[in-house]
């Protein structure tokens, strides 16, 4: 994703704006933080066969369910496939489906895999084996682990610095719309996506390859089972549009507005209805404050340190980290969208 020297401005503005009304964490409630997540680290670093079994059968789970979701799913919907009607309904609701499963997919595999390595934690060969299939994974669904494992190292050293490779503390309303067009992930006139770069390295061309590849067999299968129609709205329009729609939201909304430091800078999109859509499931960084506040833990016990932030945090913190229920994201993307931003300071 492109660095905009434009949206860092408009967003030192806003923090501007904002300066000594955040209630920022105290230094006691860091401490506390830290002292929560070593434990809860030593706690899965001392079982990581477990850990490792869980993650692998959490993974084939998903990719099952998203084939199952283009072949069965059809089948048990309540509208006859035999109409032109009843295939379009089918092939909204599996492409639906499929959308959301691709988005917790791609996520699980680039970040928890390729960016922080915590997939797999085995050493031996059958393990290494299984951590290369598992930070690759993304490349089915046109993320490139390489060009993201890099960009995202520098999020959690830089976060809302002009070194951040994720800045999203503000971005433009009409960059966010250009990257939620149909067909924009595949093509470049969008540069607002962290997960490939602009450019067609051999990385980025061996994940597009993989895709093709992944999508074809799923055209296959959709097609065999439930004809040409069926096909074209569940796979290519509706799932592998929504897919990029959740991702762009979930990454557009954890830190926008929020404070330009590593320790304030993010929010919690929580366990509730918007934070588990957008992350496609709760191994999606639904908890996404607790996991710059403490990077080093796997995506459950994130959900873990996301429910001690609650207790700890006093009721005007969780205003400001949390999202709030049902009409948070609404709220927050109508004030991006309708916001006159200050102007950004011009030397």
């Amino acid at each position: 994703m492109n660095l905009n020297p434009d949206d860092q401005q408009r967003a030192a503005a806003y923090q501007q704006l904002a300066l000594g009304a955040f209630p920022v964490l105290t230094q006691p409630q860091l401490d506390a933080i830290r002292n929560r997540a070593r434990d809860y680290q030593s706690q899965f670093r001392a079982h990581p066969a477990l850990h490792d079994t869980v993650n692998v059968l959490l993974l084939l789970g998903l990719f099952a369910a998203d084939l199952l979701s283009l072949t069965l799913l059809p089948s048990l919907l309540p509208w006859p496939l035999s109409t032109p009607g009843g295939t379009v309904l089918a092939g909204v609701v599996s492409g639906a489906v499929h959308g959301f499963l691709v988005c917790g997919i791609v996520t699980f595999s680039v970040h928890e895999g390729a960016a922080h390595n915590l997939l797999i934690l085995g050493r031996g060969r059958v393990a290494r084996g299984l951590r290369v299939l598992a930070n690759n994974a993304c490349r089915l669904f046109l993320a490139d682990p390489l060009h993201y494992a890099e960009a995202h190292a520098s999020h959690h050293r830089s976060l809302g610095t002009p070194d951040d490779g994720s800045f999203t503390h503000f971005v433009r309303f009409r960059r966010l719309l250009g990257s939620l067009l149909p067909l924009a992930p595949m093509l470049s006139h969008s540069d607002y996506f962290p997960w490939r770069p602009q450019e067609h390295t051999r990385s980025r061309r061996l994940s597009v390859a993989l895709t093709n590849a992944y999508l074809a067999l799923c055209a296959v299968l959709a097609t065999w089972l439930h004809g040409f129609l069926f096909t074209g709205v569940a796979l290519f329009l509706v799932g592998s549009w929504l897919s990029f729609v959740l991702d762009r939201l979930r990454e557009s909304t954890e830190h926008l507005f929020m404070p330009l430091d590593r320790v304030n800078g993010t929010r919690e999109l929580g366990l509730g209805f918007w934070g588990l859509l957008l992350g496609g499931g709760p191994w999606g960084q639904p908890c996404h404050l607790a996991h710059h506040l403490a990077p080093a833990l796997p995506w459950y016990q994130q959900l873990r340190l996301h429910f001690f932030l609650r207790r700890l945090l006093t009721p005007e913190q969780r205003r400001h980290f949390f999202l709030r229920p049902v009409v948070g994201l609404p709220a927050l993307l109508w004030r991006l969208a309708t916001a006159t931003p200050p102007a950004p300071a011009r030397d």
